[in-house]
């Protein structure tokens, strides 16, 4: 007789409460792993119990980290037996791939191994933004730009720099091995993984012999070679170092701040005060300020489709803080920052964080732009994932002093109050433009990734919206017959000329606005024409 479903459940809530209590032996846990294997109905159900420990965990700011082999695993990684490694890396058992090596990474040729979590439902946990030294990969799977799932990272040398989908970025140094668990949490096995968490990535979680939990901006390496010892080396910041008991609660824990250092030799977290030289860093490597190589068969495309605007940031376009349009001699674009956060240099618009408000707008309203179609086009390449407005369209006669309505919205979208895919560009359309609220939302087809140049376009049309990201089209369908002769000005880098809120981060070039909807197909030949590729 088969056992019912309500069985089924509670023996899986009683093996992973076992699990994460530290009660089984060797030859129990050897049991549950072989029923896991032989036992589909069981499977989903362990599958299922555990997806709902993890939602749990997520929402007390647990801090998970990998599953245990008795008995030699260390004891930190007992303790992330909690919930979400315990799916992640049993599933990847059960393919017959082992992450928990006790052996060091294997001298030799650098290498570069991924092993994806078999688990269905998970989403991609962080982006490779940079490869460093001649890595080879065990596939294809591992390239500057991939979206990379919960599971096992190991580099034999050189360096491989991530991008977590919370903004917190984090290089690592060869040989190192490293668990992705969550957008904001991994667990460092072996080697040296430096990171930097950005004001807005909210608390993250580097697990290892000890936790390092930052829950401000900070930048620290961790390094381990052991699960018995540990140094966490802050270079700015403040981060919380935890030693934890076999039940998961803090033992012990030390604030480490800027030009601290803590060691963890297996007892205790010992803090002292560092001096740490420039050179000796291990550090999260910025961005560079790579320029958009644009050809003039491209331009020429955008200047015989003929937009009302085009900003180009050549070296002769820029007289002052205005930027000359060069389809006429109206509408330039002004700089307004007084302290160099926005510049153009080497041929595009860059844009820094700043406490002071500081944008890209035009100098002058254009009259009846929302009357018919329009188009706008630019290539973008943020610097970092997070939540940024790029370019948004404002009337110009305003109801309030302290923000700004407004008419569309380009957006950088990352952790905002929507539901939609991490790192996102986002086309918001709001007519009449009276509320703070509500619109229309088309999101792209695929994800933005931190360091590469992408083709943005954003159409309104009769029959709705559209939003292509390197050519690759998203609708929403809506009936769009407007007569509206109102005039707008359109502002660029923060959500409007007021709040310094939602700053962007990142490059742009080569902006357009047509007072006329571009086709799909003319959308292709300028997205061709840069790249040689075809979107579809």
């Amino acid at each position: 007789m088969q056992p019912s479903q309500r069985q089924l459940d509670n023996e899986a809530i009683a093996a992973i409460s076992r699990l994460t209590a530290g009660d089984l032996s060797a030859a129990e846990f050897a049991e549950i792993e072989q029923r896991l294997l032989a036992d589909d109905a069981f499977r989903q159900a362990y599958v299922e119990q555990v997806d709902l420990e993890t939602e749990i965990e997520h929402q007390l700011k647990g801090i998970p980290a990998d599953w245990p082999t008795p008995p030699q695993t260390p004891r930190y990684v007992w303790i992330g037996a909690l919930a979400l490694a315990a799916s992640l890396l049993m599933m990847a058992t059960m393919l017959g791939v082992t992450l928990m090596r006790d052996q060091p990474i294997a001298a030799g040729p650098p290498q570069l191994e991924y092993v994806e979590a078999q688990l269905r439902g998970l989403r991609a946990v962080a982006v490779v933004t940079q490869i460093e030294g001649e890595l080879t990969a065990s596939d294809e799977s591992i390239q500057v730009g991939s979206r990379i799932k919960p599971g096992s990272l190991r580099i034999g040398g050189g360096a491989l720099q991530l991008e977590f989908l919370s903004g917190v970025a984090i290089r690592l140094s060869g040989p190192s091995e490293l668990h992705l668990l969550t957008p904001d949490s991994a667990t460092l096995i072996q080697g040296s993984a430096a990171a930097i968490v950005p004001p807005d990535a909210g608390n993250f979680t580097l697990n290892g012999p000890v936790s390092a939990i930052a829950a401000s901006p900070s930048e620290f390496v961790y390094s381990t070679t052991g699960p018995e010892t540990a140094q966490i080396d802050v270079f700015q910041g403040e981060v919380m170092t935890s030693l934890l008991g076999e039940n998961g609660d803090t033992l012990l824990n030390e604030l480490v701040k800027t030009d601290q250092s803590a060691r963890f030799g297996g007892k205790a977290i010992e803090v002292a005060d560092s001096s740490f030289a420039a050179a000796d860093r291990i550090r999260v490597l910025p961005i560079d300020d790579a320029s958009l190589s644009v050809t003039d068969q491209y331009a020429a495309a955008i200047i015989a489709d003929q937009p009302l605007i085009y900003w180009r940031f050549g070296p002769n376009e820029q007289q002052g803080d205005l930027v000359r349009n060069v389809m006429s001699d109206r509408y330039a674009g002004l700089i307004r920052s007084d302290d160099d956060s926005v510049k153009v240099e080497r041929g595009s618009l860059h844009f820094q964080p700043s406490k002071r408000s500081r944008y890209f707008k035009l100098n002058e309203p254009i009259a009846g732009l929302n009357a018919d179609d329009f188009t706008i086009e630019m290539w973008v390449r943020p610097t970092r994932m997070h939540w940024a407005t790029i370019l948004g369209l404002l009337p110009v006669g305003q109801m309030e002093m302290e923000k700004e309505l407004h008419l569309a919205v380009l957006e950088y979208a990352n952790h905002t109050n929507l539901v939609h895919r991490p790192a996102t560009m986002r086309f918001l359309y709001r007519y009449p433009s009276t509320s703070y609220a509500g619109g229309m939302n088309v999101f792209s087809a695929e994800s933005c990734t931190p360091g590469l140049w992408h083709h943005l376009v954003a159409v309104k049309s009769k029959e709705g919206i559209s939003l292509y990201l390197n050519g690759k089209l998203r609708q929403v369908f809506d009936r769009l017959t407007i007569k509206d002769e109102e005039a707008y000005t359109a502002v660029l880098g923060q959500l409007d000329t007021i709040r310094p809120d939602r700053q962007f981060d990142g490059q742009m070039d080569e902006i357009a606005i047509y007072p006329h909807a571009l086709s799909p197909e003319q959308v292709e030949v300028h997205y061709q024409t840069m790249t040689g590729d075809s979107p579809r």
